[in-house]
């Protein structure tokens, strides 16, 4: 109903966190409507930033080295893996 009266302001839903975003022309404006939704629906909101989904990317080549080793009384577990991880180009990431 809010986003007929005023067309700027928008609501959507965001696919990765899940959290309804209010946007607005400003703080003031957003205030203006959370308070009327308070008041006049009785809703109670959850207001701050929105949460951003950290994501991490490969930058530059590494070599890594780990050596993973348990014993539990039996024979135990022993591994060691070995090598290099890279960033993959333009051409392989439309390939």
């Amino acid at each position: 109903r809010f986003t007929r009266e005023d067309p700027t302001l928008r609501v959507h839903t965001d696919p990765e966190s899940k959290q309804i975003i209010l946007s607005g022309m400003g703080e003031l404006h957003l205030e203006v409507y959370i308070e009327r939704l308070r008041r006049e629906y009785n809703v109670d909101t959850d207001v701050g930033n929105p949460k951003v989904n950290y994501r991490e990317t490969i930058s530059e080549a590494r070599p890594f080295d780990y050596l993973h080793k348990k014993q539990t009384g039996g024979a135990g577990q022993y591994a060691r893996v070995i090598g290099r991880i890279e960033p993959i180009s333009e051409e392989e990431l439309e390939a």
